[in-house]
């Protein structure tokens, strides 16, 4: 099992994958790792709706293809559609005195990060997915008007293991200590 800093460096956005289903435990492994990701005042305000219907998974590559760099999407076994619900639980006084939505996006965005990583400990690949008409989507998938799609996570078996070298910013660019 790797390390979780070995998990940082080694997970990728892959765009190729061999098409190979992914088990329905792979996949709740994956989403019960966000279940279990930190969220404001505990409001965990994330829906996930996974695909892996072939004909609701072609419907929807062809829906997340308004970028031709998603078309690799023809071949993802499982696609997960992740949704922030219209209003999350808070607490009363930081829902009075702050936006509830304020909280939601950073929450989805840490829930989307354990997907990640977990399919990265299994040996799956994932690429996460932002351009797509949200409407057709919603009716594709019957998807309450009241929730907000914020990306869609491809789950599956790349075609390739080789790992490619991250361009990051060095931690002196980015980070600064307040003494």
């Amino acid at each position: 099992m790797k390390d979780f800093m070995e998990l940082m460096a080694t997970r990728q956005s892959c765009r190729s994958y061999d098409g190979a289903p992914v088990t329905k435990e792979e996949i709740n492994a994956c989403l019960d790792a966000a279940r279990l990701a930190p969220s404001g005042c505990n409001s965990q305000p994330w829906n996930f709706v996974v695909v892996t219907n072939a004909e609701k998974r072609h419907k929807l590559s062809e829906l997340l293809q308004c970028v031709d760099g998603n078309k690799f999407s023809e071949n993802v076994p499982a696609l997960i559609v992740v949704c922030e619900e219209e209003c999350p639980r808070l607490m009363p006084a930081v829902l009075e005195k702050w936006s509830c939505k304020q909280f939601a996006q950073g929450d989805l965005g840490a829930a989307v990060v354990c997907i990640t990583l977990r399919a990265a400990e299994l040996g799956l690949a994932s690429c996460i997915m932002g351009t797509f008409d949200e409407d057709e989507v919603k009716r594709l998938l019957d998807i309450p008007s009241g929730q907000t799609i914020r990306v869609v996570v491809a789950l599956g078996h790349p075609t390739d293991g080789t790992v490619r070298p991250k361009k990051r910013k060095p931690l002196e660019e980015i980070a600064r200590f307040v003494e």
